[in-house]
């Protein structure tokens, strides 16, 4: 397995970092425990999870099954500011600013229950680190973009969770540069704990990213964390794109990567890594790892066997004539 610093913070990573969003939803907890267990056999050191994964199930199945005894030699990251329940419509218009407040309230949801306002965070990590069976987290991250409240406040409130102990680092997910950058210039004035990290979704043929995020992280010193390099299984053939209707997290991958040319770029990608000899899943995290900033990428797996598939390009176990023929014309 080889490792990384998150950017210029003295936080280590594997490279392949475990997601849990499938704990509690389509990977059972009998399961997981063995992908947790496999995972620490081939030296992964860092598992990602959310407090809405499954409606909280993922960060307890992750908190039963880690090793009380390898609690200190482990990164554990969480995030915060979606509501648990609420589906891909709500968070969305959420992260947007257009949440109807008093339809929610009407439905028993409270303006409080998501977003970035210290009276959610406060709330959200401590739920968290009893899910987790933990009294600290290394790695906290802002799940999406909050409009409607004040970096400063947001910042504030996660600096207080440093400083108490309960928090390591942070990071955030989902943003776009200049949020980020805002951020940045926010934790700079004040004084606060700043963002070590941001999660992109990022792969060979959905590199939105690269035109303003990750050369902005990059300068700034921020690690990038990749999301979805395997594009929910498309990339390699495990999920059918146009296939029928799944869950709304998968009809969501379906609508983002279900079109021609993606479907058609996947198509040319498997056949290249067969014409190698190298798996499809391989190929895909191998090559998300060989780009420039990127600290890591965030990949689930439903088994030990589909673990060790991503291990080896973890591991550097792809040629680097493969990689580097990737962005040409005939891939």
């Amino acid at each position: 397995m080889r490792f990384s610093r998150l950017g210029t913070s003295g936080l280590t990573v594997s490279a392949l970092v475990l997601g849990t969003a499938s704990f509690g939803d389509t990977v059972g907890a009998d399961a997981a425990g063995q992908v947790v267990a496999a995972a620490l056999d081939a030296g992964v050191t860092a598992f990602d999870t959310a407090d809405v994964y499954a409606g909280g199930r993922s960060e307890e199945i992750l908190g039963a099954t880690l090793p009380r005894s390898m609690r200190e030699r482990v990164v554990v990251c969480s995030k915060a500011g979606l509501r648990r329940g609420d589906s891909d419509a709500d968070h969305a218009a959420v992260s947007a600013g257009r949440a109807d407040h008093t339809a929610r309230w009407a439905r028993g949801i409270a303006p409080t229950d998501a977003g970035l306002s210290r009276k959610h965070i406060m709330r959200a990590v401590e739920e968290s680190l009893v899910r987790l069976r933990t009294d600290y987290l290394d790695l906290y991250q802002v799940h999406r973009f909050d409009p409607e409240t004040r970096p400063e406040e947001t910042l504030r409130a996660l600096d207080d969770l440093v400083t108490s102990g309960k928090v390591r680092y942070l990071g955030c997910s989902g943003y776009a540069a200049w949020q980020l950058y805002q951020a940045l210039w926010t934790s700079d004035r004040h004084g606060f704990a700043r963002f070590e990290s941001v999660q992109a979704r990022y792969n060979i043929g959905f590199r939105d990213a690269e035109r303003e995020l990750l050369p902005a992280a990059r300068a700034a010193g921020v690690g990038v964390l990749a999301f979805q390099a395997l594009a929910g299984g498309v990339l390699t053939g495990r999920t059918d794109a146009a296939g029928a209707p799944g869950r709304s997290s998968r009809d969501a991958v379906r609508g983002r990567f279900g079109t021609e040319a993606f479907i058609d770029r996947a198509r040319r990608l498997r056949e290249a890594g067969e014409r190698a000899g190298v798996s499809p899943a391989q190929v895909c995290l191998g090559w998300v790892l060989s780009r420039p900033g990127v600290s890591a990428a965030v990949v689930g797996a439903s088994s030990p066997e589909q673990l060790a598939d991503l291990v080896t390009a973890a591991s550097g176990g792809v040629p680097d004539e493969i990689l580097t023929g990737l962005d040409g014309p005939g891939t």
